[in-house]
């Protein structure tokens, strides 16, 4: 993270528990702030007034079911970017328009805060626009 920049807030929409903490650690490690999680679709939308965030990770396959990339297009339709974090990468390259890149598992520290700058360049971008 450029040491400038202000941290970034992600949430992270995953239903693995030992994930969640492990990316959790990463996202802080590199300076940002971990906004939370949910473990699923549903639990993202009843949620949703709660959730302040620059950007989402979003699984493929979640609580409810194949959800992710539904819930990548919601959450693009609000505004918010998102990027895949999966084992699934065939699944969610299907879906190109809905998230911002894709991630395999098992992730890498290099690769999270390369994909995490991607959330503030579309801020960026947005503001100007």
């Amino acid at each position: 993270m450029n040491s400038s920049a202000p941290p970034l807030r992600i949430f992270y929409l995953e239903d693995n528990p030992l994930i969640v903490f492990h990316i959790e650690a990463i996202i802080e490690d590199l300076g940002h702030v971990f906004a939370g999680s949910a473990n699923s679709f549903a639990k993202l939308v009843g949620n949703f007034d709660a959730i302040d965030v620059d950007g989402v990770l979003v699984d493929i396959d979640l609580a409810d079911g194949r959800t992710g990339p539904v819930a990548a297009k919601w959450l693009r339709d609000r505004g918010i970017p998102s990027v895949f974090v999966t084992g699934q990468e065939a699944i969610a390259a299907e879906y190109p328009e809905t998230a911002l890149a894709t991630i395999g598992k098992p992730v890498s520290d290099t690769e999270l805060a390369e994909k995490l700058e991607l959330f503030r360049r579309t801020k960026a971008t947005s503001k100007t626009t």
